[in-house]
Parts: C-alpha cells; structure tokens; sequence
C-alpha cells in the first residue's frame, strides 16, 4: 500500500469487486451486516457492504474496493505510520479550557456517584474478576533466549520495535508501506516490504515470536500470508494476533458506526471462535484469549452517532475518547463487556 497517496475525492468511485461466497468456509448462505463509507478519513462517500456468513460466522466486506485499488485509503496521515494515539491527538486537537476544566468537574462527580453506586474502594475493586490485560500480555513477550527473533508484521511505526529491542529481541519489521518500512529501517532494525518474494529473504524455521497488531483484518488473502508465516516459525514459536471484535458491545451498539469497523481498510472481522477456527485450520495450537477493556472505541462510536445527528462537528469524534466524564461512566461497563467476552477488542496467542 502506498501511504502517500492523495486522498480520493468525495465526488469519485474505486474499482469494486463482489464476493458471494464466504472467504473463510465457502458458503453462499450470507446475510446483510451492515452499509457503511470511509468515515474515520473522509476520503469518498462511496457505499462498501459487510456480509456475515451463516455457517462459519465470518464478517466480511462482501462488496469492497479490488485489491489494487485499496491502497487509495491509506493517506499519509493513517494512525499506525504516525506513532501513538495520543502523540496525534496532541497535534490535532485544541480543546478549549473551558471544556476541559468542565470535564475534570464532571469526572470528579461521576468518580462519587461510581463509588456510592458500585462501592468501588480499593477493597471491592480487588474482589472484582478484573484481570491485568497488560501484565498478562507482557508475559508472552519475554525473549526465549539469546538472539531470539521477533517480526513485528505490519508494523507500522518503528515504536514497538523500538521497545522490543530494548527487552532484548532481534527485531524484525514488515510493512506493506514504504514510508513505515523506511522508519524501522531509520531506526535500526531489518526491516521488508510485503511483497510476494519477500518471504525469501526470511529463513524456514527462524522466527521465535510474530506479533500482527490490528493487521489480519487489513488482509485479502490472509491464509496466504499466516501459511507463509507459519513457515518462518520454529516449532513452539508463538503468533499474536490483535483484532477488532466484531461481536463486541460498541459493534452490537453502532454497527455501521462501529469505530472498530473502519470500512473499507478492514476487509474481514474475527469474532475469537471464528479466528480459533480458522488458526486450527493452519495448524497453530495452544490457544489463549484475552479481552482487551477499553473505552476509546465505544466513545468514538458514540461520537459517530452523535456526528450523524449534528450534535459534535466531525472534527471531534475522535477527542471524544479524551472526556474523563464519559470514559468515567464507560469503565464498569467494558470492564463487565470484557468479563462477558464482549470487549470491543480481543487478542489471541497460539503456538506453531
């Protein structure tokens, strides 16, 4: 994908292709999802659709862009090449500071009603089944051994290379972007454009760990790229693959509003049973699943909801993840989302 690429006028139409049957298990017996445009970058208002398969419960883009006009929806400015979330909303946002001391007054006050309403003291807090999502993923990431090989695919910015090879990991990057490619090379680690021949360059058997950071759901021909992947890991390496769920609260929510939909860039969406399944299938083994509580993406969804009504101007939804006040009521609700396996975003881990 070329990351420099002018953004499409509104006015203007990509090539588009229509799948019938289910990338996943084949099947015709497909339901409408969801319509939906490119709303997080505004680049055309051209109508995408999402179908879920009725055997294997598979979301897909059933009418989506041709894979070699997709690209066109990837501008300079797409979040993973630009670091972290927060470093972009630094950049982008001025929130006035009128709205924001109002903010701080009424997280302050929802702070009070949650304590009274959920007895939420240290003690009770402890006594709830809230795990540690970072600590427990952290776990995974600690090296094998000395010169252990990690590839970061899809990687983006080189951010999280950076912090792999600070725990000791011999880094490797791949990125569909040239411009990402040239940051994790500027920064040190080997680093390859997906192409493919690029799987040449990387030994059989060599690769101890593979991280696919919201990356599988970018993907036309993913069982082609975890094959190839599967061949690059020693036997008991470890995959971790990230993605949106889309039987998550904010999907059953919003649907076509979903910030986790991102239409047209996420061509498949993996609910876990759907992506176990379909990891078996590639002989991976040894699964865990996590939950991953957050309240960023049913905010932004909200904020979708609220653009579409006039109530928040589309330069805002995505500072609606900064309101103390509404992530404060969001907490206990995707806390308890992600108990119940409903979190907006899950992870999984699986051993070659």
């Amino acid at each position: 994908m070329n990351a420099s690429t002018t953004l499409i006028p509104s006015t203007t139409s990509v090539e588009t292709e229509e799948i019938s049957a289910c990338p996943n298990c084949s099947s015709k017996k497909l339901e409408l999802w969801c319509r939906a445009y490119d709303r997080q970058h505004k680049s055309s208002q051209q109508e995408f659709i999402y179908s879920r398969c009725k055997e294997c419960n598979l979301v897909f883009l059933s009418v989506r862009p041709v894979e070699t006009e997709v690209y066109k929806f990837y501008p300079e400015n797409y979040g993973p090449y630009q670091g972290t979330l927060n470093q972009r909303l630094q950049q982008d946002t001025n929130l006035s500071n009128e709205r924001s001391l109002g903010d701080r007054q009424k997280y302050q006050y929802v702070r009070k009603i949650l304590k009274a309403s959920f007895n939420t003291s240290k003690a009770s807090l402890k006594a709830l089944p809230f795990k540690n999502f970072i600590r427990e993923i952290q776990e995974f990431y600690q090296p094998t051994g000395e010169a252990a090989k990690l590839l970061d695919f899809g990687c983006g910015s080189a951010q999280f290379l950076n912090e792999a090879r600070k725990q000791g990991w011999d880094t490797l990057g791949m990125d569909f972007s040239e411009q990402a490619v040239e940051q994790a090379s500027q920064n040190g680690h080997k680093a390859l454009q997906v192409s493919l021949t690029v799987w040449n360059e990387i030994e059989d058997e060599s690769l101890d760990f593979v991280r696919m950071n919201h990356v599988l759901e970018h993907l036309y021909h993913p069982k082609q790229v975890l094959t190839a992947i599967g061949r690059k890991m020693k036997p008991g390496a470890i995959l971790h693959i990230a993605v949106p769920n889309p039987h998550g609260i904010s999907s059953q929510v919003f649907r076509s509003q979903w910030w986790g939909l991102e239409c047209p860039r996420h061509i498949m969406l993996y609910s876990p049973p759907v992506l176990k399944d379909f990891l078996i299938q590639l002989d991976f083994s040894n699964f865990k699943v996590f939950h991953e509580s957050i309240t960023k993406d049913f905010a932004r969804s909200l904020g979708y909801f609220l653009c579409d009504r006039g109530r928040i101007s589309s330069n805002e939804v995505e500072t609606m993840m900064q309101r103390k006040f509404l992530s404060a009521q969001l907490y206990i609700p995707m806390k308890i989302a992600a108990i119940c396996k409903a979190a907006d975003r899950f992870h999984i881990f699986a051993k070659k």
